[in-house]
């Protein structure tokens, strides 16, 4: 699988990930909680919300509720998003004013 292979040029080998997280990932109940750790440790890593969305979706056994993880993980990714676009044109706007 394509994602995958991409996950781990992104993240690093999968025997590396914390075990929270696998467990997550592939074992318990995509809830919100769950969803919003996975997506957040996902941003942390660069992994694009399209890619992260999908890998969880297909890996997680609880295929009842995975309509809802692309939803729940943009919630969480798209805000982090906008504080980074926030702080880029804040330094942008406080340097134009110093100098």
């Amino acid at each position: 699988m394509l994602h995958l292979h991409f996950l781990e040029a992104c993240i690093g080998a999968f025997d590396l990930w914390p075990a929270y997280l696998l467990e997550l990932l592939l074992c318990e109940e995509p809830i919100p909680q769950n969803i919003h750790n996975v997506a957040a440790f996902f941003y942390g890593h660069d992994v694009p919300l399209g890619v992260a969305s999908r890998v969880y979706a297909i890996c997680n056994t609880h295929k009842e509720t995975a309509h809802l993880i692309p939803y729940t993980m943009g919630d969480t990714i798209v805000p982090f998003i906008r504080v980074v676009i926030l702080r880029i044109w804040l330094s942008i706007i406080m340097y134009h004013t110093v100098y």
